[in-house]
């Protein structure tokens, strides 16, 4: 049981690291999708309001809310489109297609989509090609 918990653990501080470290950057990140697994996901790595201001939602009716225990106002994703960033984070990689569809149909820009897998964060599009 200790060791589950060690390598959930170690898993955790892998993505927080990495989180820290794409903020030193000063690159624009945007958050797609505030509730539920999105939400814990936020939360459980200390992504906050102050670092990681801009999240938005595909659920237009979330738009203006806060993200529950992180405290970000929930944006559309219209908001992109005169407010762009440059990378794009999905903390659900699961509904990573569905949400790169809804960019890339919207012509929202970036420079690069992060998902969560295996403990690291990785380039949706290398991801997609590796687990296609």
């Amino acid at each position: 049981m200790n060791m589950m918990i060690d390598m959930t653990e170690n898993i955790r501080e892998g993505i927080v690291r990495e989180l820290r470290a794409w903020h030193t950057t000063g690159l624009r990140i945007a958050i797609w999708e505030a509730t539920g697994e999105s939400a814990a996901f936020l939360e459980i790595h200390g992504l906050d309001a102050h670092r990681f201001p801009i999240v938005v939602d595909s659920d237009p009716a979330q738009a203006g809310r806060l993200v529950p225990g992180t405290g970000q106002v929930i944006r559309s994703p219209d908001w992109l489109l005169d407010n762009p960033v440059d990378i794009i984070l999905i903390p659900c990689p699961w509904r990573a297609a569905d949400i790169v569809r809804q960019i890339d149909a919207a012509r929202i820009p970036y420079e690069g989509i992060l998902i969560p897998h295996q403990g690291l964060l990785v380039d949706y599009h290398a991801a997609e090609m590796v687990l296609a």
